[in-house]
């Protein structure tokens, strides 16, 4: 397709493609239409009753871009935002997004993409409110900005604080995205470092980042001081941010673990496997009181986890055995991806 916006023809085809019907949109995307309108109490009706809760409700907004190679952008941004959106206790409600494509992109692509956002939106409850798609020789690969938002009553909103001596407790597959990613992009050369069952169980893996409905779940029953989603920049990234500008720290009682796919991915093309990209993976920090409760509820639903550490009471740091954590520099699958790229060419 040729630079510019799309079409009115192909504009009304993806306007049809409107996710979760909730309530309290007054109007959505539509061609000539520029905003959406929501009636703000009806809109609330649902959390409230997710939560059973009476009190104040607040709103939360959230944007993210899928950036990295994918055939799923579409979902995947879908994924990131809701991910974020529900770590704060809030439970998604909407989604805009601005898909900037190259020129000579197909139509059926494009549409491919709002497809993968209507049915993560659907699966999620999430309604799809508008947004704007462009083909434009600004961008080399498609790129896919999203925008949500959602409510939580302020009796359930994620204090996102810690607290001395609180746990830490980390939740999931860690490095999951980047696995998926990696065997995403590596081709046959894979077939050299993975066995055919180890690629099947790793692209599996890559594919199960979306922790919205857990991380609700996990709010509404145990209540943590924080729950955070660990995107770029890997768990220890995650870590490190968390502790950046406030006046505790973390100290680490071990290190995190990690499957036995990240662990040959990362010894074959160089990378610290604590560093890559890693949604769908939540760092919790929980009063010790309540870990065992939280230990049966993860168990009883399969989901891995790891009590890795304590919040202490030096400034901003995350520590490793008396070793000071690095702050983040980037993500490991940025260096992934360029010795892939240098192997496939060799």
């Amino acid at each position: 397709m040729e630079e510019g916006k799309l079409p009115i023809s192909q504009l009304e085809k993806i306007l049809q493609l409107k996710g979760f019907e909730n309530e309290g949109i007054v109007l959505s995307g539509e061609v000539g239409g520029d905003a959406a309108v929501i009636d703000l109490e009806k809109a609330k009706m649902k959390v409230k009753e997710f939560y059973n809760s009476d009190s104040e409700v607040l709103l939360v907004e959230k944007s993210d871009p899928i950036t990295f190679p994918t055939p799923k952008p579409g979902k995947y941004a879908v994924i990131v935002n809701a991910n974020d959106i529900a770590c704060s206790g809030a439970k998604p409600y909407g989604f805009l997004s601005t898909i900037i494509v190259p020129p000579g992109t197909s139509f059926d692509r494009i549409s491919d993409i709002q497809k993968q956002i209507h049915e993560q939106c659907y699966d999620l409850e999430i309604s799809v409110l508008g947004g704007h798609t462009e083909i434009s020789d600004a961008v080399r690969t498609c790129v896919v900005s999203g925008h949500m938002l959602g409510f939580v009553p302020s009796d359930f909103a994620v204090p996102n604080k810690l607290k001395i001596k609180e746990k830490i407790v980390v939740v999931g597959q860690i490095g999951a995205e980047g696995i998926g990613i990696i065997l995403a992009e590596s081709g046959k050369i894979i077939q050299d470092v993975l066995s055919e069952e180890e690629i099947k169980q790793g692209s599996k893996m890559g594919k199960l980042l979306c922790v919205a409905e857990l991380a609700l779940e996990i709010n509404k029953k145990f209540k943590p001081s924080l729950i955070h989603d660990a995107t770029e920049g890997g768990i220890y990234g995650s870590l490190t941010e968390i502790v950046a500008y406030r006046k505790f720290g973390i100290e680490l009682d071990k290190k995190p673990s990690i499957s036995l796919i990240l662990q040959k991915l990362a010894l074959w093309l160089d990378f610290n496997p604590y560093r890559i990209i890693s949604s769908g993976v939540l760092v919790i920090c929980i009063d010790e009181a309540k870990i065992k409760e939280l230990e049966v509820f993860l168990l009883n639903l399969k989901i891995p986890f790891d009590v890795v550490g304590s919040v202490i009471e030096e400034k901003g740091i995350v520590k490793l055995d008396g070793e000071i954590l690095d702050k983040p520099k980037g993500d490991q699958v940025i260096i992934a991806l360029k010795k892939l790229e240098r192997m496939k060419i060799a």
